[in-house]
C-alpha cells in the first residue's frame, strides 16, 4: 500500500476520478474497492481535518480497540480521533476514518459504553457503504475538487457540514444501532451504552438544533431508545449482517 504522505501529495482530480470509477465498478475485486476508498478517505480525512482540528485520544484509542478485535472482516483498518467541532456530533469518512467530536465524548462521561456504541455506529455506516454513498457523490466531489483547486478555505468547511446535516436514511440509522448493539455485546461493553446516550441527548435538546445535526436527525431518539431496549433483550440474538 502507497505511503499516507505519499496519497496526500498525489494531485487530487486524477485520484477522485479513478476512486470514484474503481467504487461503482463491478469488475472490481473487493480487496481493490477497500483500497480505492481507502485513497479517497485519505484525501477526505485530510481535508476535514484541515477545517475542523482533531487529536489522538487514548481512552477514545482502548475502546475503539476492542471493538475492532470482534469485527470479522479485518480487510479495513479503522482510525478513531476526536475533532473539536462546536457541536455534538461524530461523524464515518470512507477509508475507516472516524471523528468524533470532543463535546459529544465529554457528554458520554465515565460511560465507557455510550463511546462504543458511537465508534460502532459509526463503524456500521463505513461496512454498509452508507459513508461512500453520502461523500462519493458527483456534486460532493465537485465541489471538494473546485475547492481544493483553490486551496482550503471556508468553503470547503460548508460542504462538510452540508454533508453531515444530509444525515442518513432512517433505515441506515436503525440498521447502524442494529449493528451497534451486537457488536457492544460481542466486545464486552454494556449494549445499554445506547440508550444512555440517546437520553443524554434528550435531555440537553430542548431547543432546536441543541444536539447537532447528526443526532437532530430522524428517526427520533425515542424511537432508537425503543429499537436497542427491544435488541438487548435476552430473546434478541441474531447479529446483524456484516460483522
Amino acid at each position: 500500500m502507497s505511503s499516507l504522505a505519499y496519497l496526500l501529495g498525489r494531485k487530487s482530480a486524477p485520484l477522485f476520478f479513478k476512486v470514484n470509477w474503481v467504487l461503482k465498478s463491478l469488475a472490481g475485486t473487493e480487496a481493490e474497492k477497500i483500497e480505492a476508498e481507502f485513497q479517497m478517505g485519505c484525501l477526505l480525512a485530510q481535508a476535514y481535518e484541515e477545517q475542523v482540528p482533531s487529536l489522538e485520544n487514548n481512552r477514545l484509542s482502548n475502546i475503539a480497540a476492542k471493538l475492532e478485535t470482534c469485527l470479522t472482516s479485518k480487510r479495513r483498518k479503522y482510525r478513531f480521533k476526536l475533532d473539536r467541532s462546536d457541536q455534538l456530533n461524530a461523524i464515518a469518512i470512507p477509508g475507516g476514518f472516524i471523528f468524533c467530536s470532543e463535546k459529544l465524548f465529554d457528554l458520554c462521561g465515565e460511560d465507557s459504553a455510550a463511546i462504543a456504541f458511537i465508534l460502532a455506529h459509526e463503524v456500521a455506516h463505513g461496512i454498509y457503504g452508507d459513508a461512500n454513498k453520502r461523500f462519493l457523490t458527483k456534486t460532493a466531489l465537485n465541489a471538494l475538487l473546485r475547492v481544493k483547486s483553490r486551496g482550503f478555505n471556508p468553503a470547503l468547511k460548508q460542504l462538510f457540514a452540508q454533508l453531515i446535516e444530509k444525515g442518513y436514511s432512517r433505515e441506515q440509522e436503525f440498521r447502524a444501532d442494529r449493528f451497534a448493539v451486537s457488536l457492544l455485546k460481542s466486545a464486552g461493553f454494556d449494549p445499554a451504552g445506547g440508550i444512555r446516550l440517546f437520553q443524554a441527548l434528550r435531555k440537553i435538546s430542548a431547543e432546536p438544533g441543541a444536539a447537532g445535526a447528526y443526532f437532530s436527525s430522524h428517526p427520533a431518539a425515542a424511537e432508537r431508545i425503543t429499537q436497542i431496549d427491544r435488541l438487548i433483550r435476552p430473546e434478541s440474538r441474531q447479529p446483524p449482517t456484516g460483522m
